[in-house]
């Protein structure tokens, strides 16, 4: 599973590669950069954790309402005295916009691949006989979203946005994030 991660997130970076090449004329005045911080929920098969979220990405709109975006996202982090928990992973979505004079409502559909880590010494999570347990995985997981880019410029927007992701083994996650929005 991690060959299929390193594969999607070779895929994204190349992706992203040849389109600013492609359309490096028309880049300047349709691209965006945006960065996220929030506040994770994520449960999975083995344990519900919430923490702070954080995320980065790029945008190209190609249409007039429209756009594609592919970032990495950082869902929780989380290390204690019992337990370590971390899952993270490149995404890619398309958005639908509407546009109005304060700024513009989207919501985003795609798909991540997902890198979850969990190590915990917790007896009653790993068996009387278990020391320290843990889980290595990597899921693709659907997502869908829902936002508000808010004009602070002609340039740059304020982003609050919620996304939901659901993927295999009982993975699910809720993301509520404030960004800020760069358009170039």
């Amino acid at each position: 599973m991690r060959r299929l991660s390193s594969f999607f997130a070779k895929f994204l970076i190349g992706s992203a590669a040849l389109t600013s090449l492609g359309f490096s004329g028309l880049a300047s005045a349709n691209g965006y950069a945006v960065a996220n911080i929030g506040f994770g929920n994520v449960d999975t098969e083995i344990d519900n954790e919430s923490d702070i979220s954080y995320s980065a990405a790029l945008g190209y709109q190609f249409h007039r309402q429209w756009y594609v975006e592919g970032g990495y996202i950082s869902f929780i982090d989380t290390d204690n005295d019992e337990q370590s928990i971390s899952s993270k992973g490149p995404y890619l979505a398309l958005l639908g916009k509407a546009s109005s004079q304060k700024g513009e409502l989207y919501y985003k559909l795609g798909v991540a691949s997902v890198d979850i880590e969990h190590a915990s010494i917790d007896s009653s999570t790993c068996g009387p006989e278990a020391a320290v347990c843990g889980y290595d995985d990597t899921i693709i997981a659907g997502l869908a979203g829902l936002g508000f880019d808010y004009y602070l410029g002609l340039q740059s927007m304020v982003r609050v946005e919620y996304t939901y992701f659901g993927g295999k083994d009982d993975f699910s996650a809720h993301i509520v994030n404030l960004g800020f929005r760069y358009n170039f």
